[in-house]
């Protein structure tokens, strides 16, 4: 289910983004907790960087594919005759697509965030890998084409090649023309580079609130927890990255009602977010783990209840986790690896009704090898899942 978010009033940009009160309060705003299944964000685990020669016979000869290393950190568009700004951020595979519009000297504003894996140099937009655009003004044509990109079945790309050492766009089949790059100077009291929030902790404190925050964060990626005293009362995991000073988390996992989209603004020496939390740094370490060693049958046998279990991790992203015998469990989802850290969304469950079982799960996965893993998960459903993975044995 997607989220909607619709703002009200002028730009008044540093007022709403800063507005950093606990996540766990409700209501309308992007800064807040929603009900509802997770973000309509996608998640994309291989980021292409290959270079593909003159695959497509109406580029122009002796073109390229775009390469992320070829981008810049931002540059203005033309999309259907209107002005558009592309945030491309640290390129872990989420990107940004602005509309600002200053016509009537009271700025107005418009966002759309995109997950791609930018293959072949192209970035697809459409209704199964965009958020529902933030809007402030929806009589302004840039925010139409926002909500109309967002609301589509069909795709609307934005293709990328190189010619001639000069980076080249062109929307959907249309003509090719020079990207033009956009300069926005830094504030340095803020993070404006995401990839310095990789490998820290921060733990944050509201005034007032006995609620623990505990962001850590990985390439490109987070895990937020909410911690009461010693308990991690929920949590919820996904994209993390940073435009035009502002810090932005789209959330795939979480544990229960899920929190679409939340935006930061985080001081550079990350003690503090603008507003009112307060934030304790530290560094942790992690290994990373390859996706591609995980997928694949594993199977286990629980000797205690006489049940065997099948984990199918697919390479398309999705998995089925099925128990037969002495206690019957059938688990269907989606499953992605942030650093060292397995995380899967619960999407069908056997019985759901009858259980009170977490969204999402999430643990550290260890001691990888052809033979088996470890996975030392969240997960207090019943039956539950077991730890210790290994290659199926066949007859």
């Amino acid at each position: 289910m997607k989220k909607s978010f619709f703002l009200a009033g002028g730009f008044a940009l540093a007022l709403f983004f800063a507005a950093c009160g606990d996540d766990s309060s409700s209501n309308g705003s992007v800064d807040q907790e929603t009900d509802g299944s997770s973000s309509s964000v996608e998640d994309s685990t291989d980021v292409s960087s290959s270079s593909v020669e003159q695959k497509d016979p109406t580029w122009p000869e002796g073109a390229r594919a775009a390469t992320l290393s070829d981008l810049k950190k931002y540059y203005i568009l033309k999309v259907k005759g209107e002005t558009f700004h592309l945030g491309t951020g640290i390129k872990e595979g989420m990107f940004s697509l602005w509309g600002i519009d200053e016509t009537d000297g009271n700025p107005h504003l418009a966002l759309l965030l995109i997950a791609s894996d930018f293959k072949d140099g192209v970035i697809k937009m459409g209704s199964s890998n965009t958020m529902d655009p933030l809007v402030l003004d929806e009589k302004l044509a840039t925010n139409k084409i926002l909500k109309d990109i967002n609301k589509s079945t069909k795709d609307m790309e934005i293709s990328f090649i190189v010619k001639d050492e000069k980076l080249m766009y062109r929307i959907d089949k249309g003509d090719f023309v020079e990207a033009e790059v956009e300069q926005l100077k830094a504030d340095q009291s803020l993070v404006t580079d995401a990839s310095n929030f990789d490998k820290k902790r921060l733990a944050c404190t509201v005034s007032g609130n006995d609620t623990t925050q505990v962001y850590s964060f990985y390439k490109g990626r987070y895990i937020m927890e909410r911690v009461v005293g010693k308990d991690t009362v929920s949590w919820n995991a996904g994209y993390v990255d940073t435009y035009r000073g502002y810090t932005f988390f789209v959330s795939k996992f979480a544990t229960g009602p899920d929190l679409a989209m939340m935006t930061r603004q985080v001081t550079a020496s990350m003690d503090s977010i603008r507003g009112n939390s307060k934030c304790s740094k530290s560094d942790f370490k992690y290994t990373d783990v390859d996706a591609a060693k995980l997928k694949g049958d594993w199977a286990t046998l629980d000797k205690s209840t006489n049940t065997d279990w099948d984990f199918n991790l697919k390479a398309s992203m999705d998995y089925s986790l099925m128990a037969a015998a002495g206690m019957n469990e059938n688990k269907t989802g989606t499953w992605d690896v942030y650093g060292d850290v397995l995380l899967l969304k619960v999407e069908k469950l056997l019985n759901a009704a009858e259980r009170k079982c977490a969204n999402s799960i999430k643990g550290n996965v260890t001691e990888v090898s052809e033979k088996g893993f470890t996975y030392n998960h969240s997960d207090k459903c019943s039956p539950a899942l077991p730890k210790t993975w290994e290659v199926p044995v066949f007859e």
